[in-house]
């Protein structure tokens, strides 16, 4: 694995026990590595107040949560870190790294990929995971991508819900099947559904993994019209891609 996977492994919690002792070794000998990763871990931190807040404003919108306590806890992952450099425009570090002649899509898609937190059917610590839609999003969550998108399937034929293609369309890209989730993605986009504006930047993120440049710049550019969801991150994406 290169630096920036073993980097990222370690945020997923995905690292082998030989991968994380390379991680380890790197990080006491590798000073361009620890800074790399103290960047990471910094701008975690910083990122988890504002996505949470962004999500508490989401739900207000839905209306998703008018019959959930008050007290739900959402769990903000590690691999937001991944994903967090794309938002923070401007830092010189990350704009060094990518100042290279050309980009490679496959790493920009890393950089800017991560799955959508579950923010219209939460999980609550010690729920009995009794009903389809509470096993499903319980999956997601635990990140049994395989199982969820079982369990999304079946839930989709007997609920129907378009969010729920929504949510089976980033689990397609989390098992690298970009070209199934495209239509699930344009279906729930064409609808108009609450969370267009996400899934207009994982449509434009599917397009940048399969290499589809100038389907991604024209969602992008979108994005970045609108000044609301990932409007910097585009912006910044749109910049790399020039």
């Amino acid at each position: 694995m290169d630096n920036d996977a073993l980097i990222n492994g370690y945020f997923e919690g995905s690292l082998s026990a030989g991968q994380r002792a390379d991680f380890e070794h790197l990080l006491k000998t590798d000073p361009k590595f620890r800074a790399d990763f103290e960047f990471q871990r910094e701008l975690q931190d910083s990122l988890k107040k504002d996505e949470r807040q962004q999500i508490k404003n989401m739900l207000a919108e839905v209306g998703t949560y008018q019959n959930k306590p008050q007290t739900k806890v959402i769990r903000l992952r590690p691999w937001l870190a991944a994903a967090s450099v794309a938002i923070l425009v401007g830092m010189s570090a990350w704009l060094l790294y990518f100042n290279t002649a050309g980009f490679d899509a496959n790493q920009l898609y890393n950089a800017n990929f991560v799955p959508y937190e579950n923010v219209v059917h939460p999980i609550e610590r010690g729920e009995q995971l009794e009903d389809l839609k509470t096993k499903a999003f319980a999956a997601y969550e635990n990140e049994d991508y395989g199982h969820a998108l079982e369990l999304f399937k079946e839930l989709q034929q007997k609920q129907n819900d378009s969010y729920i293609g929504f949510y089976e369309a980033i689990v397609l890209m989390r098992l690298n099947k970009h070209q199934k989730a495209i239509p699930l993605l344009e279906n729930y986009i064409s609808g108009n559904g609450d969370l267009k504006d996400r899934a207009i930047w994982y449509l434009a993120l599917t397009y940048l993994k399969l290499n589809e440049i100038d389907k991604c710049k024209t969602l992008l550019n979108e994005l970045a019209a609108q000044k609301k969801y990932k409007a910097n991150a585009a912006e910044q994406l749109l910049k790399e891609l020039d």
